[in-house]
């Protein structure tokens, strides 16, 4: 459990984030430019904090598991919270995946100022 994490699971969280701000800065959609994609990059950047900050529990769970101390009323609470954690992330990750498939309008501020500057451009 632990090194599916570390080396797998956070790896691969930090590569998404890595990646989204490369394609967006490198295609015409822009990094701040639509509403759909902050809320992408804030979400992915959420995920990926929350998924670091549980490391420490996963870590200690799985050490926990290796020993043949392990009963099933053991560490309730902290099985829990991964729990639900893990689950929220699953519902929390979807978002960003309906918003690559639907792409809702709306521009930031900054995305219709550069709009505009581009008419502006283009008009004779």
């Amino acid at each position: 459990m632990d090194l599916t994490t570390r080396f797998v699971i956070l790896p691969l969280a930090i590569a998404s984030l890595l990646t989204g701000i490369v394609q967006s800065v490198g295609s015409s959609w822009g990094l701040m430019q639509h509403y759909w994609v902050v809320i992408k990059l804030v979400v992915t950047l959420m995920a990926t904090i929350v998924l670091l900050l549980q490391t420490g529990s996963i870590s200690f769970l799985a050490s926990a598991a290796a020993e043949d101390a392990f009963g099933s009323a053991d560490f309730r609470d902290t099985r829990f919270s991964l729990v639900i954690h893990a689950g929220g992330g699953l519902l929390v990750l979807l978002v960003p995946a309906s918003l690559s498939i639907y792409k809702p309008r709306g521009r930031t501020r900054y995305g219709l100022r550069k709009q505009l500057e581009q008419r502006a451009v283009l008009a004779p």
